[in-house]
């Protein structure tokens, strides 16, 4: 069994949470869209910064059961958690959006988070 600490490589930390509105804004106007099933996937470059910050969302249009949409924005997160070491770059603000109306398990969410990766780092 692997035991982390708060800031160890398996952790996502209050810090790593995206929550200021005015700079969810500004990945929104000014920040790069990936488009990969299920996910449209926003991200900016950070100023003079090395922790990532990420934002999920999951919308209620598309999902109407809330506790589906928890479901998915755990498995999410989880995913993200664990593979967050195969992303290479560091200092973006990064913006998951959940764009299916259907829930995946979590192997096609960690594989679609995956792939997220490697287009970055292009």
């Amino acid at each position: 069994m692997i035991k982390e600490s708060n800031t160890g490589q398996f952790s996502f930390s209050k810090g790593e949470r995206l929550k200021n509105k005015k700079i969810i804004d500004h990945v929104f106007k000014k920040g790069k869209k990936i488009s990969l099933f299920p996910f449209d996937f926003r991200y900016l470059r950070k100023e003079n910064d090395t922790i990532n910050e990420v934002l999920i969302s999951v919308s209620k249009s598309k999902i109407n059961s809330s506790v589906k949409r928890n479901l998915l924005k755990r498995r999410i997160r989880e995913s993200y958690r664990l593979n967050k070491s195969l992303m290479n770059v560091q200092g973006y603000y990064m913006v998951f959006i959940y764009s299916s109306s259907k829930i995946l398990s979590y192997k096609q969410i960690e594989i679609s988070v995956i792939d997220l990766f490697k287009s970055l780092k292009k």
